[in-house]
C-alpha cells in the first residue's frame, strides 16, 4: 500500500503552535514535578490518591461521583484510590441519610496528617513556578484559564 502524500506546510498541525498540546505539555511537566513530593516518600501515594486527598482538603465531604467530576479522573481510578486511601486510614466514608447507595467521603485524621506533611513542599514548588511570572501575569493566566473552563463548561452542558 502506498503512503499518501505528505500534507502541505499549512495543513500540518505544528505542535509548537497547537494550544491544547502546549498546555498539556506544560501541565504534565508541572504535575510531574509536584509528584516527586508524594511519590518519593516512605509511604508514597499515586497521582489519583494525591488528587483525591487534595480535593477532599478543599471540598469535603464529597461523594465518589463528585470526586470524579472535580478531579477529571475516571470512576475506576477514583474507586481504586478511595479503596487504597480507606485501607490506609486516610479517608472515611459515611452513609448519606436518604441514599443508601452513596457515601460521603471526608479526610480522616491520618489523611489530614499526611496531607499537612506534604503541603509545605508542594507550596514551595509552586512558589518557584510563580516566581517565573512577572507582576500581573499570574492573574492574567488565571483569567485565561477561567475563560477556557467557562467555554468547556458551556460546551459540556455545565
Amino acid at each position: 500500500m502506498r503512503r499518501p502524500p505528505k500534507p502541505s506546510h499549512e495543513d500540518i498541525v505544528w505542535l509548537q503552535d497547537y494550544l491544547p498540546y502546549r498546555l498539556a505539555v506544560a501541565a504534565t511537566r508541572m504535575l510531574r514535578d509536584a509528584a516527586h513530593v508524594y511519590k518519593e516518600r516512605r509511604n508514597p501515594l499515586t497521582t489519583a490518591q494525591w488528587r483525591t486527598l487534595a480535593i477532599l482538603a478543599n471540598h469535603e465531604p464529597l461523594t465518589a461521583t463528585e470526586l470524579c467530576r472535580i478531579s477529571m479522573l475516571h470512576k475506576v481510578a477514583i474507586s481504586r484510590a478511595l479503596a487504597q486511601l480507606q485501607r490506609r486510614g486516610f479517608v472515611a466514608r459515611q452513609r448519606i441519610h436518604d441514599d443508601r447507595r452513596s457515601r460521603q467521603i471526608s479526610l480522616a485524621a491520618n489523611g489530614w496528617r499526611y496531607y499537612n506533611e506534604l503541603v509545605p513542599e508542594i507550596k514551595r514548588r509552586e512558589r518557584t513556578l510563580r516566581a517565573l511570572l512577572k507582576d500581573g501575569e499570574l492573574e492574567r493566566l488565571y483569567d485565561l484559564l477561567d475563560r477556557f473552563d467557562a467555554f468547556f463548561a458551556t460546551k459540556e452542558g455545565g
